[in-house]
């Protein structure tokens, strides 16, 4: 039997997380009797609101994901079946908002970014780098080469070998 629907979901709830719909999720696909077991696919389209990962500005994400679900209302298929993940439901009506979320998360990338080129966010002052530019100068250096810095600067200041150069000086 072909089940078709278009569900107008400000948010999904995933875990203790909610993810915002921008669209209306559209899920078209068929139910099966297995005898027992119903097995439910189909594909799901919807438009998510995201962040991007470097400058944390929100974006627009049109996701397309497979659906295949398998369940049961008799505990003993449930607990028979070992090998696939069927899902148990009650009554007349299968809540499948949980797995829908799942396999929505599933097609999302690792990495979500609002352009291939997103230059992100500065790590000193935070200003976004693809609206404007920064105006720190400091140079960041990580702490755990301080030591290497102090060395160097050890070196020039009181002669040595200077980079590039075989000459010794002051020794």
């Amino acid at each position: 039997m072909d089940v078709k629907f278009k569900e107008p979901l400000p948010y999904l709830s995933i875990d203790r997380d909610e993810m915002k719909l921008l669209s209306p999720l559209d899920f078209s696909g068929k139910i099966e009797n297995l005898g027992g077991r119903l097995l439910l696919t189909g594909n799901i389209n919807v438009t998510v609101e995201l962040l991007c990962s470097r400058c944390a500005e929100n974006i627009s994400l049109e996701v397309n994901a497979p659906f295949s679900e398998i369940f049961t209302n008799l505990k003993t298929v449930a607990e028979e079946e070992q090998e696939e993940e069927i899902s148990f439901f009650s009554g007349e009506e299968i809540d499948i908002t949980s797995h829908v979320a799942r396999a929505i998360l599933l097609e999302l990338p690792m990495k979500v970014l609002c352009h291939e080129n997103c230059k992100g966010l500065c790590s000193e002052c935070g200003v976004n780098l693809n609206q404007a530019k920064c105006q720190c100068t400091e140079e960041v250096i990580d702490p755990r080469f301080l030591v290497l810095k102090k060395l160097v600067n050890l070196s020039s200041t009181e002669g040595g070998v200077s980079s590039g150069s075989a000459e010794k000086k002051n020794i």
